[in-house]
C-alpha cells in the first residue's frame, strides 16, 4: 500500500514539477482483466495511470468527467495493412484455397494491386497511412502494427513496429522468403527479448499448400518464443499443442479468413491448448473496419457455434490484455493497471444488456458508441463535447461516424499536417484516377 501511495506521489509532483497536462479523472465502469468496478475513477497523471480504483483521491486541479460509460484499455492492434484500408470492401465471387490463389487474380490486380500501386508511386503512402490510423483510432484502436516507417510515423497512433522505445517488433507477411543474412537478424532480436509476427498457413483448412508452410518454418527454427503466426487456418491439432509447448502465440483474423477462405482458425483447439491468441482485424478490404467491428463479428460469430468457445470478458482480452503479452509490453500497455501508459478507451452504455454486463458492450459496441479515445493520457479523439473538455478547440477536426459528429486532434502529431478534410480529399482525387474510390472511415453495418 505505502509503495502505491509512493508510486502516486511521484507522479503528481512530476506533473508540477515539469508543467505537464491538468490530471484527467473518468468515471465510470471499468473495466480491468478478472474484474469490473462499478462508478469507478480512472486517474491519469502526465501520461500514466495514477491510480485506478472505486475510491480515489482526486486532485484539486483535474478534469473531472462522468463518462457514463465503460472504461477499458486502448485496443491493439497486431495484423493489420493500413496503408490498403482506403479501399472499399473487395467481395469475391469465390472462396480460396490459400493467399497465392487470390493473389493472382486478374480482379484482385484490377481492384486493389493496382490502384495501391499507383498510390505509392504517386508519393502518397504517408497520406494512405495517416487514413488508415484515423480509422483505426475511430475504432479505439490506439495501437497498430503493419504500418510504414518514419516519416509516415508522425505520433498519432501507437506504430509498435516503428518505435524502438517499445523494444524490437518485427512484422514479416512472407517469412519463408527470408534470406539467411535476414534471418540471423531475426534471430537476434528474438534472443534478444523481441517479437515476430508472420503470416503462416493463411488459407482454407484443408489446403495442402498452406498447411505445409507450418513444416517449412519449424525447420527453419522459427518455432520459437517471441514468434507469433498470423492466420493459421490451415494449421492442425497437433500443430498447435507444439505452439503451446513453444510458446508461440496466434493472431486470429476471423472475419478476413470466412470471407477470403470459407472458414476461420480452429479456435478451439489454439484456446485448449492454451495458446496466448490476439484477436486483429487484417485489412479493411476482406476484413473488419477496425478493431471494434472485429470483436463485434468475433462475438457474433461465437453465438452461432453450437458451443461458444470464450466469454465476452476472455474476447476483449485478446484485444487488450493478449497482444500486450505477445509483444512483451504487458506490464506497460493493455491493462488499465497503476503505472502503465494511458491508452484508454470510453464506450457509451447503450442498452439493457450493455449495463448489466459492461463485458459484453465492449464486445458488441459499434463505432458510433467511442466517447473517448486517450492516447499517452492525451485526448485524441471521441465526441465533440467532450473533447472540447480536454483539448483546445482550435485543435480539433470534426469527422461524422455514421451520422454521429466526432472530434479528432492532431495536437500530438510531429511537424506540419494538412486538414484531415485536405487528406480525404487528396486521396479521392488519386483513386479516381484508377476507377477506385476513397472507403469511408465507416461501413455502418453495410
Amino acid at each position: 500500500m505505502l509503495q502505491r501511495l509512493y508510486y502516486f506521489v511521484i507522479l503528481l509532483l512530476a506533473t508540477y514539477v515539469l508543467g505537464q497536462e491538468r490530471p484527467i479523472a473518468l468515471i465510470g465502469t471499468i473495466l480491468l482483466p478478472d474484474q469490473s468496478i462499478n462508478n469507478g475513477t480512472l486517474l491519469i497523471v502526465n501520461g500514466h495511470i495514477g491510480a485506478v480504483g472505486a475510491e480515489i483521491s482526486i486532485p484539486n486541479n483535474a478534469i473531472i468527467l462522468h463518462t457514463h460509460g465503460v472504461i477499458l484499455p486502448g485496443l491493439i492492434d497486431l495484423h493489420n495493412h493500413l496503408t490498403w484500408n482506403i479501399f472499399p470492401r473487395w467481395k469475391p465471387l469465390e472462396e480460396f484455397g490459400s493467399r497465392y490463389d487470390w493473389q493472382q487474380k486478374p480482379i484482385y490486380k484490377t481492384l486493389l494491386e493496382s490502384p495501391h500501386r499507383g498510390l505509392v508511386e504517386a508519393g502518397l503512402s504517408c497520406e494512405m497511412q495517416r487514413y488508415a490510423e484515423v480509422k483505426a483510432i475511430t475504432q479505439g484502436t490506439t495501437s497498430v502494427i503493419g504500418s510504414l516507417r518514419r516519416p509516415c510515423n508522425r505520433g498519432l497512433a501507437r506504430n509498435l513496429d516503428d518505435d524502438p522505445t517499445l523494444g524490437q517488433i518485427l512484422y514479416d507477411v512472407f517469412p519463408l522468403q527470408m534470406i539467411d543474412m535476414k534471418l540471423k537478424e531475426v534471430n537476434d532480436i528474438l534472443s534478444s527479448n523481441g517479437s515476430l509476427f508472420i503470416h503462416v498457413a493463411e488459407g482454407s483448412p484443408n489446403d495442402a499448400t498452406a498447411a505445409r508452410e507450418f513444416l517449412m518454418l519449424k525447420a527453419r527454427n522459427l518455432l520459437i518464443p517471441g514468434v507469433s503466426f498470423i492466420h493459421g487456418v490451415a494449421l492442425k491439432e497437433n500443430d498447435f499443442r507444439a505452439m503451446a509447448n513453444a510458446s508461440v502465440g496466434l493472431i486470429w483474423s476471423p472475419r478476413s479468413n470466412l470471407e477470403l477462405y470459407g472458414d476461420t482458425t480452429n479456435l478451439e483447439a489454439a484456446l485448449e491448448n492454451h495458446v496466448i491468441t490476439a484477436i486483429a482485424p487484417d485489412w479493411s478490404p476482406t476484413g473488419s473496419d477496425g478493431l471494434l467491428s472485429e470483436l463485434n463479428f468475433a462475438a457474433t460469430w461465437n453465438a452461432g457455434l453450437e458451443y461458444s468457445l470464450f466469454d465476452d470478458r476472455l474476447l476483449l482480452g485478446m484485444a487488450t490484455i493478449n497482444p500486450a503479452k505477445l509483444v512483451h509490453l504487458e506490464k506497460r500497455l493493455g491493462a488499465l493497471n497503476e503505472g502503465y501508459l494511458a491508452d484508454v478507451l470510453v464506450l457509451q452504455l447503450n442498452n439493457n444488456q450493455s449495463k448489466l454486463n459492461p463485458y459484453w458492450a465492449a464486445t458488441h459496441s459499434t463505432p458510433e458508441d467511442v466517447s473517448l479515445v486517450l492516447i499517452d493520457g492525451k485526448a485524441v479523439y471521441g465526441n465533440s463535447e467532450i473533447m472540447k473538455e480536454l483539448v483546445d478547440s482550435t485543435n480539433l477536426e470534426s469527422l461524422e461516424i455514421c451520422g454521429i459528429e466526432k472530434s479528432i486532434s492532431f495536437a500530438s502529431q510531429n511537424g506540419p499536417q494538412p486538414s484531415f478534410r485536405q487528406t480525404q480529399q487528396l486521396l479521392k482525387n488519386a483513386l479516381r484516377h484508377w476507377g477506385r474510390t476513397l472507403a469511408p472511415l465507416s461501413e455502418c453495418g453495410n
